[in-house]
């Protein structure tokens, strides 16, 4: 009997051991073990008896893999719907499936991809990569101000009370110039900005009436009614547990949708960039800070196809991936602008969506102006041959998740980069609805200003710290005008010429250095002129 209790002890051990080594494998890998991503040739037929996907094609010798690896379902990425059906089937969106299987191997997983790979019939396989949001949550700092929660956005208005991370002292103007720029637009409802993330906190009091809501659908009815593919998804889709609640799992999403559109001038909470502007809540990221890239690929379409002018994705993965670019090619092709974080490994790797064409990539910087080396966390603001413009990352306050009356929640990041970038794209955006992604991501990079780093590493020009600068709200918004500052800050008065916007702005590079001037004390009356415009050939 004593050896039998010996031999199940044994036997539990090694059991619970191989659990052990498992969960810990599969903890560090980058992607899913129990299901891999598929593109045919062909699209696959729908059963007549389930209208679902068959797992028998009709290809003998893609059923010979599909059974050799028990697939037991087989879904399509990317839902047709009402988006573009033309552009949908030049990318081959309907042919992008997720092939599901028993296994928790990671082995299994990589010759799957392999072996469905070299079909004849299949385009590509890859695995379901897994990326995780570009920002993390600080600790309750010692010193908090006690000023109204304004004082607390030094981004908007760096006053030096905040100091960066591990080094000296803020500087004075090291922000993106927000009160000024406020004097020239403040937003418009009919801009729709799509926040990607963990899902939002709608009901806050600083949030719920710039929620983006889909009026073609009636609420709680149990029906599609806009034909979309999405059953009740009035308040936007949660794409993670593919439910209509996009509810913020962990105070991610709440931020972002913080920096770029709280209420303003409401007594309570923050200010948001774009005043009036739409956020439609798409959750791609689960409650532990994951997100699938099958997820953020629907995402990316889904936002696309209900109106969004702007996404933003303050998040990444460092697996290139096709089912995700070719959401990207979506967006992109649709004059959708795409911000992305460029992450916060303190290194030059790619990180998708940020390193693909077509997308704004987006560091940090601190409150000294200086890219973030190392944000309070840890980490440091990524860089590389893809980084677009850098913007304030460290020490961002927000709104709380889990609370109304919390105003002490701060995250740090390129997320809370990409967060501003965004919303000063929507600005220019409501001053001229006719802007296309292009020119908006024009004018933020020839507005942004130039050597205001580290000069070791912010060179003139483009370059691989700070791309083409950090960005200027107020400098981008009148980019192509010229604005009239009294000195007792009076309303601005601009000279509108739309056909002018950006022709005015593109002189030859001679005319545009020789009229190029910095940025003045506005008690002294400035007039700021356009940064250079670099050369487009030179851009990333």
């Amino acid at each position: 009997m004593k050896l039998i209790y010996i031999a199940i002890l044994i036997i539990s051990v090694q059991l619970f051991s191989a659990i052990a080594v498992n969960s810990e494998e599969n903890e560090k890998l980058n992607y899913k073990t129990e299901k891999v991503i598929v593109k045919t040739k062909k699209e696959l037929k729908i059963s007549e008896a389930t209208g679902k996907i068959s797992t028998r094609t009709g290809i003998p010798s893609l059923d010979k893999k599909i059974e050799d690896y028990k697939v037991n379902k087989i879904e399509p990425v990317f839902k047709q719907n009402n988006g573009d059906a033309d552009l949908f089937e030049k990318l081959g969106m309907g042919r992008i499936y997720v092939f599901y299987f028993d296994t928790y191997n990671s082995k299994t997983v990589d010759k799957a991809v392999k072996d469905f790979s070299s079909e004849s019939d299949v385009e590509f396989s890859e695995p379901v990569f897994i990326g995780e949001a570009a920002g993390k949550k600080e600790l309750k700092l010692s010193f908090l101000p006690n000023d109204e929660m304004f004082s607390k956005q030094w981004y908007l208005n760096n006053e030096g009370q905040i100091a960066p991370t591990g080094r000296g002292n803020a500087k004075i103007g090291a922000d993106i110039n927000m009160v000024n720029a406020w004097d020239i637009e403040k937003g418009s409802e009919d801009i729709i900005v799509a926040i990607l993330d963990s899902g939002i906190k709608d009901d806050h009091p600083d949030l719920r009436s710039r929620m983006w809501i889909n009026k073609e659908e009636i609420p709680d009815n149990g029906i599609d009614d806009d034909d979309n593919g999405y059953i009740d998804d009035y308040k936007g889709w949660d794409f993670a547990y593919d439910d209509n609640t996009p509810t913020d799992g962990f105070g991610h999403g709440t931020n972002i949708a913080s920096v770029i559109g709280c209420s303003t001038n409401n007594v309570i909470g923050f200010a948001g960039i774009n005043q009036k502007s739409r956020l439609m809540n798409c959750k791609n990221l689960s409650s532990n800070n994951n997100g699938e890239y099958i997820w953020w690929a629907a995402s990316v379409k889904y936002a696309v196809d209900n109106g969004a002018q702007i996404i933003n994705m303050s998040e990444g993965g460092s697996d290139f991936s096709k089912t995700l670019k070719t959401a990207i090619d979506y967006a992109t092709a649709k004059n959708v602008l795409v911000c992305a974080a460029m992450m916060n490994k303190g290194d030059d790797q790619d990180y998708y969506p940020a390193s693909f064409k077509g997308v704004f990539a987006i560091g940090a910087t601190d409150t000294d102006d200086n890219r973030c080396l190392r944000f309070t966390w840890g980490g440091g603001s990524c860089w590389g041959k893809h980084i677009s413009v850098v913007a304030p990352g460290n020490k961002i306050y927000g709104l709380d998740y889990e609370s109304i009356t919390s105003y002490e929640s701060m995250w740090s990041g390129t997320s809370q980069s990409t967060a501003i970038v965004s919303g000063i794209a929507s600005l220019l955006l409501s001053q001229k609805p006719s802007r296309t992604a292009a020119e908006i991501k024009e004018i933020i990079i020839s507005t942004a200003k130039d050597q205001v780093g580290d000069s070791r590493e912010d060179k003139p020009g483009w370059d691989k710290y700070y791309g083409y600068g950090r960005v200027d709200a107020y400098s981008a918004l009148t980019y192509g005008y010229m604005p009239v500052v009294t000195k007792k800050k009076e309303e601005v008065k601009v000279t509108e010429d739309d056909e002018q916007i950006l022709s005015n702005g593109r002189k030859t590079e001679e005319e545009q250095r020789a009229k190029k001037v910095q940025k003045k004390d506005i008690d002294e009356d400035p007039i700021e002129s356009n940064a250079t415009t670099p050369e487009p050939s030179k851009r990333k």
